[in-house]
């Protein structure tokens, strides 16, 4: 035992993994898995981005002004969990979009490429931010399990294939109502019935998109829930019949040849990026400072502030650090604290878009709990908000503070604000 133990003491700590970030056209992804499964991760995400716009008519060369979409690539669920706690133990990744952030958190399986979960979040990132609008609930979740599955091949790009686990659960399973699928979202219905949810909604979509008169069917339909009409008398009067025969049509539907459909392609194009190190503070703090964007409660913000504290101290000089704690005393500690770290960080490091942001935010929050110094904040923070669009232009969570110290003005928003 004394030798087992002496062996033990000297030996060396287990290395921890480094966080590296990619960049490519659309995407900025973050991984400590190593550096080629992180660059064919990133490919893969931008051959799928490359089929939703052939597929949508899209040019290629016309998203210049596009934001990319973070992504973090995680090991297990229990680091899933450092951005998102209370999450479910059946969820492998999830999409946030929020006045905060816009991201996406992963666990990345074994061969690093097949990741329906991410591909199946894009979609709903792809499809709000070209073609927003209001739909129903089963389209927007049919529309990405359609997608999801797509095979990718060199010369050719297969959509449209059938997800093994929803047919299964098809075949095996309960079945909702159509009137329900019609009218409800996932989370009006029982727990037990999330994944017949899902898998219905992947048939209902495929059946609608898969005929040019069913999608002509469903562009008016989608029209009609658009100006107000019930979901259920729009069906009826656009389609033909109502729910009872879309439940007999649908069961029909998948004990058929399901169809695909393939799109050719010359060859597979290259995808550029660029790699580099993230500091060693993001094995502590990367993840949790995207907690810090998601806080649901002052239980959640109290634990994640204390947390953040202890993990900052190794690293009184570093930006993550810096910044990930003056995030969480702002949200959930002393907000005097959070303004003394934005200070002497800007002192230094003027030109920090992120930063100003921060500091625009504080002052904001100052001009909400001081009425007597309200104006004086409010220019306040919109100075910080002009200095951090110059650092870093359009950025939406900087228009849309600056948008707001504008309250107040004559006609609030004007069209100069709006612009």
């Amino acid at each position: 035992m004394a030798l087992a133990l002496m062996a033990g003491m000297g030996a060396p700590a287990p290395a921890r993994a480094e966080w590296l970030k990619a960049e490519s056209r659309h995407f900025v992804v973050y991984s400590d898995g190593g550096e080629s499964g992180l660059r064919a991760y990133v490919t893969m995400l931008e051959d799928f981005d490359g089929l939703l716009r052939l597929y949508h008519g899209r040019a290629a060369g016309a998203e210049e002004a596009d934001r990319k979409l973070d992504v973090y690539l995680v090991r297990t669920s229990d680091q899933l969990r450092r951005v998102y706690p209370d999450a479910p133990k059946t969820v492998a990744g999830f999409y946030s979009a929020s006045m905060a952030d816009i991201f996406a958190v992963a666990i990345r399986k074994s061969d690093g490429l097949s990741e329906d979960t991410v591909l199946h979040e894009y979609v709903h990132h792809f499809m709000l931010q070209h073609y927003p609008g209001a739909y129903p609930a089963w389209l927007v979740e049919g529309y990405a399990e359609y997608f999801m599955t797509a095979e990718i091949e060199d010369r050719k790009i297969l959509v449209g294939s059938p997800n093994g686990a929803r047919v299964s659960t098809l075949l095996q399973g309960g079945w909702i109502p159509a009137r329900d699928l019609l009218t409800k979202r996932s989370g009006q219905l029982s727990s037990t019935l999330v994944g017949e949810y899902y898998a219905q909604s992947w048939l209902l979509t495929h059946y609608m998109i898969s005929e040019p008169e069913r999608r002509k069917q469903l562009s008016a339909y989608l029209s009609a829930l658009g100006s107000g009409e019930d979901a259920l008398a729009a069906w009826t009067r656009v389609v033909g019949y109502g729910p009872d025969e879309l439940d007999r049509r649908l069961k029909v539907y998948l004990r058929s040849a399901i169809p695909t459909k393939t799109l050719p392609r010359a060859a597979r194009p290259d995808f550029p990026m660029t790699v580099s190190a993230l500091p060693p503070s993001a094995t502590d703090l990367l993840l949790e400072n995207q907690q810090t964007k998601r806080i649901a409660d002052k239980a959640q913000g109290e634990r994640l502030l204390a947390q953040i504290r202890a993990d900052a101290k190794p690293y009184p000089n570093d930006r993550l650090a810096v910044l990930t704690l003056a995030r969480a005393e702002a949200a959930a500690g002393d907000a005097k604290t959070a303004d003394t770290l934005l200070e002497a960080w800007l002192r230094d490091h003027p030109d920090d878009a992120e930063a100003l942001r921060l500091a625009g935010e504080r002052s904001l929050d100052q001009a909400r709990d001081d009425p007597q110094a309200r104006a004086a904040l409010l220019a306040q923070a919109a100075r910080y908000f002009g200095r951090a669009n110059k650092a870093e232009p359009d950025s939406y969570q900087t228009l849309y503070g600056f948008a707001r110290t504008r309250a107040g003005e004559p006609g609030y928003p004007s069209d100069n604000t709006l612009n």
